[in-house]
C-alpha cells in the first residue's frame, strides 16, 4: 500500500481548509465579546483550537519532498474535510447541554447547507451560538463549490464542456482559484443585498444578518425554533423567495452579468428559465391541493403555496407552515421537488436541475431516433446546442448515474427507517423528510426532531454529507479504503 508514502502530502494539501475554517471561527467569538457571552466563549474556543490544531499538524507531517498525492487521494482526503469539520464545529453546542449526537447532527445540516435542526429551546441559546449556525451555512454553501471545481480540474469527473451553459466555449475564469476569488466577491455582494432588502421589511438587524446569511447560501436555519413563521411577516417572506432563488442559480451568470455590463446573460439563461417555469407550475399545483384538496383559505395557500416552492426549488428549506393541514397529495408532491433542488454552480443542493434536463432532452432524442429510424443519424441537443460522440454518452451517462444514486439511497434510507416506530407511524412524513435530507432542503414534515433514534441521528448525518459531496467523492474514499487507492500512479514533481 505505497499510498501511504503520500499521505504527508496529501495533509499539507488539505490543511489550508483546516487553518481557514479555524479561523473563521474566531468571527463569532467577536460576536461573543459584542453581547458579553464570556461563558460560551471557551467553547468557541475548543472548536477553533481543534480545527487548527489539526491543520497544523497535518501542514508539518514528515514525508519526501515532490510527491505528490495521487487524485483519488486528494478527493478522498476532501471528502473526509467535512466529517472533521462536522465534528469539531459542533463542539461549542456542548455547551447548551445537548448530547454529542445531536450536536454533531446540528453542525453538519448547518455545514452541508441542509438546514434541519434538532436543537431544543434555540430562543433560549446565546447569540454567538446562534451567528455560528448560521456562519457555518453561509461558508458551507460556498465552501462546496470551491470543492467541485478543485475537483472538476484536477481529476476530470466532471468536464466543464459538458456542462457549458448554452453551448459556450468559454471557462468561466482561467484558473479555479481565480473562479472562486470572484465567487467569494459575488457571495460577499448578494449577501449584502440580502441584508439590506430584509431590513426594507421592517426586520431587526441582528435577524436580518442571519436570515441573509442563511437564505443566499439556500441553508435554512434560522435563529427560532418555529422558523419564518415566527415573524408573521408577508413581505419577508416575499422578499425572502427571490433571495433564495438568488442563491440557487449559477454564480457564473452573476459574473458574466458583471463582465458583459448587460443582464442579458441572466435574463437568457435556459436553466434559470427552467427554474422559474418550475416555480410557477409548481405553486400553482399547491394553491389547487391546498384550496380544494385541503380545504385552505385561497390568501393562505397561496402564501403557504408561494412560499414553500421557492424554499423547495431553491433548496433552502426555510418554512412559514408546519403542514399540518396539507394532504398526502401535497407533501409529495413538493418532496419531489425538494429533491431535485437548484442548478450546478450555485449553492444550492439535490440533484440538480441540469441533469434532470439533460435526461429530459436525452429522451426527446431517442423518441425522435425511434420514430424516424433506428438507423437515422440524429445528433441529440443540449441547451439547444448539438452535442455528438463521447461528450454526448458521458453527458448521459454521468447524470443518469448521479440520479440513480440518489434514488437508491433515498430508498434504502426510507426502508430502514419505516422499520422503526418511530417513523412508520408517518410514512408520508418519514419520505418527504427523507427526500428532504438527500436533497440536503431541510424542510420537514415534523419527524426531524430530537425525538429520533440515535441511531437515525447517525444515519442522517451521514446521508447529509454524501448528499452535498454529490456521492462520488464518497465513493472514491470508500473504495480506496477496502481496496486501495492504487488505480494511479505515484508521480514527482520536477525540479
Amino acid at each position: 500500500m505505497g499510498y501511504f508514502n503520500e499521505l504527508p502530502a496529501l495533509g499539507r494539501e488539505i490543511s489550508p481548509s483546516l487553518l481557514l475554517i479555524g479561523a473563521a471561527s474566531l468571527i463569532p467569538m467577536i460576536i461573543g465579546c459584542i453581547y458579553q457571552e464570556w461563558t460560551v466563549i471557551p467553547w468557541m474556543a475548543l472548536a477553533t483550537i481543534s480545527l487548527c490544531g489539526v491543520g497544523l499538524i497535518l501542514k508539518f507531517l514528515p514525508g519526501k519532498k515532490g510527491v505528490k498525492p495521487r487524485v483519488g487521494l486528494s478527493i478522498a482526503g476532501t471528502a473526509l474535510i467535512w466529517v472533521v469539520v462536522g465534528i469539531f464545529g459542533s463542539f461549542p453546542f456542548l455547551y447548551t447541554g445537548m448530547p454529542f449526537i445531536d450536536c454533531a447532527f446540528e453542525s453538519m445540516s448547518a455545514w452541508t447547507g441542509t438546514g434541519f435542526s434538532i436543537a431544543p429551546n434555540i430562543e433560549e441559546w446565546p447569540n454567538t451560538l446562534l451567528f455560528w449556525r448560521s456562519f457555518m451555512q453561509w461558508i458551507g454553501g460556498l465552501g462546496i463549490i470551491a470543492f467541485a471545481l478543485t475537483v472538476a480540474s484536477r481529476s476530470g469527473l466532471i468536464k466543464r464542456g459538458l456542462y457549458r451553459s448554452e453551448g459556450r466555449s468559454e471557462a468561466f475564469m482561467p484558473s479555479v482559484i481565480a473562479t472562486a476569488f470572484q465567487m467569494w466577491k459575488i457571495y460577499f455582494v448578494l449577501t449584502a443585498i440580502a441584508i439590506i432588502a430584509i431590513l426594507l421589511t421592517g426586520v431587526g438587524l441582528w435577524d436580518a444578518i442571519n436570515l441573509a446569511l442563511c437564505a443566499i447560501a439556500t441553508g435554512g436555519m434560522t435563529i427560532y425554533s418555529d422558523g419564518i413563521a415566527h415573524f408573521g411577516n408577508f413581505a419577508l417572506e416575499m422578499v425572502l423567495i427571490p433571495i433564495m432563488i438568488a442563491g440557487a442559480i449559477p454564480f457564473r451568470l452573476y459574473y458574466l452579468t458583471y463582465v458583459n455590463r448587460s443582464p442579458r446573460e441572466i435574463l437568457r439563461d435556459k436553466v434559470l428559465h427552467l427554474m422559474l417555469g418550475v416555480f410557477i407550475f409548481v405553486s400553482a399545483v399547491l394553491i389547487l391541493q391546498l384550496v380544494f384538496s385541503s380545504g385552505l383559505p385561497l390568501i393562505d395557500a397561496v402564501r403557504e403555496a408561494l412560499f414553500m416552492t421557492g424554499s423547495a426549488v431553491s433548496s433552502t428549506g426555510f418554512q412559514n407552515t408546519a403542514m399540518l393541514g396539507w394532504g398526502a397529495s401535497s407533501i409529495i408532491f413538493l418532496s419531489v421537488f425538494i429533491l431535485i433542488g437548484g442548478a450546478q454552480g450555485s449553492t444550492s443542493g439535490g440533484i440538480k436541475l441540469e441533469r434532470i434536463q439533460v435526461m429530459f432532452e436525452a429522451l426527446v432524442w431517442w423518441f425522435k431516433k425511434t420514430l424516424l429510424s433506428p438507423k437515422a443519424c440524429l445528433t441529440m441537443k443540449h441547451n439547444g446546442k448539438p452535442i455528438k460522440g463521447e461528450d454526448a454518452e458521458e453527458l448521459i451517462s454521468r447524470s443518469l448515474l448521479l440520479i440513480l444514486f440518489f434514488i437508491l439511497m433515498i430508498v434504502l434510507i426510507i426502508v430502514i427507517l419505516l422499520c422503526d416506530p418511530y417513523f412508520s407511524s408517518n410514512v408520508v412524513g418519514t419520505i418527504f423528510d427523507v427526500c428532504s435530507c438527500v436533497g440536503n432542503n431541510g424542510a420537514t414534515a415534523g419527524l426531524i426532531s430530537a425525538a429520533m433514534p440515535d441511531y437515525s441521528k447517525i444515519l442522517l448525518f451521514i446521508v447529509m454529507w454524501i448528499a452535498r459531496l454529490e456521492v462520488i467523492p464518497v465513493m472514491i474514499l470508500l473504495w480506496g479504503i477496502f481496496r486501495g487507492f492504487g488505480w494511479e500512479p505515484v508521480t514527482k514533481t520536477r525540479r
